[in-house]
């Protein structure tokens, strides 16, 4: 079913909204799932620091998988956003690249709002890194002056790429070959964090349901921003939005 956006007094085609109340619900009551299981882990204590401890021999050796995990960390997000961008830039020109142009809009919301979300609650929960309560017991590859949980990188590497995931139809080969790239870009981000000593399981295990719970509300925001404009302004918005992206890009390289 389609809700169409309600026209203003401005002349143009009004946005045609996709009912996603059913994905809403998934999303939430799934990211509440993984909050809880993430919070019973951190109390419970004994997975979070077998999972910890399983890496670092690893760690210090420094195996080919610690390096794969460590090139995810710092390039997985970045590669995404890329991955989107050149989309868009070939869209403009062949038009079986055929994903809504409303979508980029989502992508930004979705990273933007949850990571914010994210970034507050760690210091509400103010949880020590594995790198700050274990000292002198384990090498962590990555360092950060901010608390654990949720983690950083899960939250924004999976609300980064839930849009296209879960708003993109499947219609076509090429949408579900993005879609199984990104998603392992994303997933191979979060395991980085536990295997580079980053973070504790459980953290990511939040942080993916940091974005799962706040995709609802970035859609909800995105929507009040369609409602107001028309069809024939999404092509120059979407050059900005884009614009925004290749921002996102030299900023996941920098950091």
């Amino acid at each position: 079913m389609k809700i169409p956006a309600k026209k203003d007094k401005n002349d143009g085609t009004p946005i045609v909204l996709h009912d996603t109340k059913k994905i809403w619900v998934a999303c939430f009551v799934s990211g509440a799932v993984l909050w809880l299981i993430g919070l019973v882990f951190w109390k419970q204590a004994q997975i979070d620091e077998l999972v910890l401890f399983y890496f670092n021999d690893a760690r210090i050796s420094y195996t080919p998988f610690v390096a794969l995990s460590k090139w995810f960390s710092s390039n997985g997000m970045a590669i995404t956003a890329g991955i989107f961008v050149v989309y868009l830039l070939i869209s403009q020109k062949y038009k079986y690249f055929d994903a809504p142009l409303t979508y980029y809009l989502y992508t930004i919301c979705s990273f933007g709002l949850s990571g914010i979300a994210g970034d507050l609650l760690k210091e509400v929960l103010s949880r020590p890194r594995p790198a700050v309560t274990f000292a002198n017991q384990i090498l962590a590859l990555s360092q950060s002056a901010t608390p654990a949980i949720p983690s950083g990188h899960a939250t924004k590497s999976i609300a980064l790429v839930l849009p296209f995931i879960l708003l993109v139809p499947n219609s076509k080969n090429l949408h579900k070959a993005i879609k199984i790239v990104i998603a392992v870009i994303a997933s191979g981000v979060c395991v980085s964090r536990i295997v580079l000593g980053a973070h504790y399981l459980s953290d990511v295990i939040a942080g993916i349901g940091m974005a799962l719970i706040g995709l609802p509300f970035s859609m909800m925001f995105a929507n009040m921003i369609l409602r107001k404009i028309t069809q024939e302004k999404l092509p120059i918005l979407s050059k900005v939005w884009g614009m925004l992206l290749i921002f996102l890009i030299f900023v996941f390289l920098i950091l």
